[in-house]
């Protein structure tokens, strides 16, 4: 197997645990944008903060990092609501 062949396959595997990470944040336009044009989409989507009504967020977040999500996500929808 090629070097090229490998680092393919290495980027591949990751982009799989990255888009579940992505949807069980409730990132659903990065998931839409990673299927149909920028699978990095998704490792942003994966470290990014998830949206305050998403199953990661109500698994994970309390207090201070809810407050942090909950403002980013007015910050985000008031970017593309004005």
């Amino acid at each position: 197997m090629s070097p090229s062949a490998i680092a393919g396959l290495i980027v591949a595997v990751s982009l799989v645990p990255a888009g579940v990470v992505t949807m069980l944040k409730g990132r659903w336009t990065l998931i839409l944008g990673g299927l149909l044009l920028l699978f990095p989409l998704w490792w942003i989507g994966a470290f990014a903060p998830a949206a305050p009504e998403s199953w990661w967020s109500r698994r994970f977040y309390r207090g201070a990092k809810l407050a942090s999500a909950r403002a980013f996500h007015e910050r985000w929808a008031r970017r593309f609501r004005d």
